[in-house]
């Protein structure tokens, strides 16, 4: 330590948690390992994730908003560090018999000058000396395998060449996040990956924050054009507008109208009206109306708006009862089923019988699960199947119990399984001698029913859509009342708004004494405050509960904690996971996201349909065993390995946000109601009915609470049928 600092350590940016002009606030990790926040005051540096510095300061105390204390790093003398081998060193550990100590006192001598030293054999006698030098013999192999990883002409060892020598020039140009640099390299992948980069030097605004992709663009751009005006570069121009389609697409937004463009490009530090004119010309926007839309999502929302046409426009395969038939049928489906319908009911039931493309919806309570089960009797009875489906297992699951019959069981399977199912059923038609047979038929008689359809993304629909044989006819079923998808679009409330194609059930059918949930949740639903008493120890309704009863709460079993904020979701799984390991506990690193226990809660941050995978699905850690993590997924019977590539869209679950909770339930649900704009109706109303028997909300006061049910939440997209 140096004298008259407490504190005097290397830090990694890894999450900024405030910056202002005066200073900033970030959490990262020491080159030990330990995760430190520190409290920065002074203009002088802007850390962006991914940068180190050389952090000088004192320890301070400093109070959470749940009461909790921590440490943090105070600071005014804090200098940014070169970074040498962050990205260049993971590559050659991969090399055979290289390590990470052996990589490292290779960076450590040469640093980016290494991979110009490993084009000439002169040198590798003073390789292997640096490698390994107790043990020449076995020095001399290893090096000699670097240079042949490294060196030789094959195509495949020049893409090697050409990966390190595109990773050392991202490090030179400031870029040090090693996910966006891999998803660069992906982009650009190729022995001419660097001269790529350097026609297109804003690529990185497409995958990281605009101030790091910018600093890294005009670095490239200065050292190619350096009496160029980099502020209005045609690259640079494009680079924004591109920022900005990544941020409205995270947000959920497909589109916008052209005031929050040119905002958002202000915001960047460009001229609005040359970045709009430049995307216009090279077709980086497409214009419908008033909105401005992404041109990639605008492609998908038409493909599913086509796709959704031609379903409409087939005739179906089975005769459609007419209304004295489908009358009898109904009645025999109540009596097969031990159900009895509400007029309400019936009349919706006899709409979406007869449409190709129907919409079922409702709160929670109202008995959607109970027409969807008397239909699919009398879809059968006519001589059809059907498919049922959800987008996440836990929903899949209560589906299947909800929709099966003594002498019908029914099993209902995620999205992302009949996505599977469907490209096994195209295989298999193309080449059914070397084609495994699917498990499921879809033909021009089935009716696809997919539950909790309001938590679909358009990419997840248009992957379902573009499967679909001839002839399926379509039912989506869910509630408007709740937040939209995770990824961008909102085809659901798009369909209701529309309203041609709907059947809405309205009346709450699920009684006060079973559970307070749903007339809570319709109360929400409908814009009134709801007035709710303090939680006492009761193990049913919805309360609320004070910070000491939260520092207070045990978790048990089948428990949901959802938090509106990132920031506070990322607390939270630190010192869960923290509190429940010991120096022995075996962990694995699971890319830059979470480092895991066996019994950690994790939860899948991106789609991956090929593995079964996608956003939002939630699961436990059941082993851990050398490279091999096994997790038990909702909804499904055994626990399965975890793909290496998925492994860095893993994140711990102890918390989690409002969003990533659709789909899923639990007995026991605490919700975090943060002040801010996160805080909207459609949270609250969403988070609630996750709870299956207890919700309890923290909230400052009753006043916060009225206001987030009057706050609404809103999404801009472009798709029209």
């Amino acid at each position: 330590m140096s004298a008259g600092f407490a504190f005097d350590a290397d830090v990694t940016v890894t999450r900024i948690v405030s910056a202002l002009e005066g200073g900033a606030i970030f959490v990262g990790e020491t080159t030990a390992g330990d995760r430190v926040r520190v409290r920065y005051q002074g203009r002088h540096q802007k850390p962006v994730v991914g940068d180190t510095f050389n952090v000088k300061g004192q320890w301070s105390n400093f109070t959470d908003r749940y009461k909790r204390e921590h440490r943090q790093v105070e600071t005014k003398v804090m200098k940014r560090k070169a970074i040498v081998g962050e990205l260049l060193a993971p590559f050659l550990q991969r090399v055979p018999n290289v390590g990470p100590q052996r990589a490292e006192r290779l960076m450590q001598r040469y640093g980016h000058e290494l991979t110009e030293v490993l084009e000439n054999p002169a040198h590798l006698a003073e390789i292997a000396e640096i490698i390994e030098p107790d043990k020449p013999a076995l020095a001399v192999r290893i090096a000699a395998q670097l240079y042949a990883a490294m060196a030789e002409k094959s195509a495949a060892d020049q893409v090697r060449l050409a990966e390190a020598q595109f990773l050392v020039m991202l490090e030179k140009a400031g870029l040090r996040d090693s996910y966006a640099a891999s998803r660069l390299w992906r982009f650009c992948a190729g022995a001419d990956a660097v001269p790529r980069l350097q026609r297109n030097p804003y690529l990185a605004a497409h995958l990281t924050s605009w101030p790091l992709a910018d600093r890294v663009g005009k670095l490239l751009l200065r050292k190619q054009e350096s009496d160029a005006d980099l502020d209005t570069h045609p690259a640079r121009l494009g680079g924004a507008m591109a920022s900005v389609w990544r941020e409205l697409l995270a947000a959920g937004d497909s589109a916008a109208t052209e005031p929050v463009l040119r905002e958002m490009l202000v915001k960047r530090g460009v001229d609005a009206e040359l970045a709009l004119r430049y995307a216009e010309d090279i077709g980086s926007l497409r214009r419908r109306g008033d909105l401005v839309r992404a041109p990639g999502a605008a492609w998908l929302e038409e493909e599913v708006a086509r796709m959704l046409r031609a379903i409409e426009a087939t005739p179906s395969s089975i005769p459609l009862p007419g209304d004295q038939l489908l009358d009898r049928l109904i009645d025999a489906g109540e009596r097969a089923c031990d159900l009895h319908l509400t007029s309400e009911q019936a009349d919706a039931l006899c709409k979406l019988v007869r449409l190709p493309l129907g919409v079922l919806q409702g709160g929670a309570g109202v008995g959607k699960t109970t027409v969807m089960k008397v239909l699919a009797y009398v879809w059968e009875r006519q001589g059809g199947n059907v498919v049922f489906g959800a987008l996440a297992g836990k929903a899949a699951l209560q589906l299947s119990r909800g929709a099966s019959t003594h002498d019908s069981p029914r099993l209902a399977h995620t999205l992302a399984r009949l996505i599977g199912i469907l490209q096994l059923q195209a295989a298999y038609q193309e080449d059914p001698q070397n084609a495994r047979p699917p498990e499921l038929k879809f033909d021009s008689r089935t009716l696809l029913v997919i539950d909790e359809a309001g938590m679909m993304d358009t990419p997840t629909f248009h992957q379902l859509l573009k499967h679909l044989p001839r002839g399926v006819r379509i039912l989506l079923a869910g509630d408007d009342g709740q937040l939209f998808p995770v990824a961008f679009g909102k085809v659901f409330h798009d369909l209701v708004e529309e309203g041609s194609r709907v059947a809405t059930l309205t009346k709450v059918l699920r009684q006060a004494e079973d559970s307070a949930i749903p007339l809570v949740a319709l109360e929400i639903r409908l814009g009134t405050a709801p007035a709710l008493p303090t939680w006492r120890g009761e193990s049913k309704g919805v309360f609320l509960i004070d910070r000491t009863q939260l520092n207070q709460l045990v978790r048990g079993e089948d428990f949901m904690l959802i938090a509106a904020r990132r920031q506070t979701v990322d607390e939270w799984n630190h010192a869960e996971s923290a509190a429940r390991r010991r120096e022995s506990t075996p962990t694995r690193r699971l890319g830059p996201l979470a480092t895991v226990a066996v019994g950690d809660p994790v939860i899948i941050t991106q789609n991956r349909y090929r593995h079964g995978l996608f956003n939002g699905l939630l699961g436990t850690v059941t082993e851990i065993g050398g490279e091999r993590v096994q997790v038990q997924f909702d909804g499904e019977l055994a626990a399965r390995d975890l793909p290496e590539e998925a492994e860095v869209d893993v994140s711990l679950a102890y918390a989690i946000t409002c969003h990533k909770a659709q789909g899923s339930s639990a007995a026991t649900v605490v919700m975090l109601a943060d002040d801010g704009a996160l805080v909207t109706r459609e949270w609250l109303y969403t988070g609630i009915t996750r709870g299956r028997e207890l919700v309890l909300l923290h909230v400052a006061s009753c006043e916060r609470l009225a206001e987030a049910v009057s706050r609404r939440a809103a999404r801009t997209t472009g798709f029209v049928l």
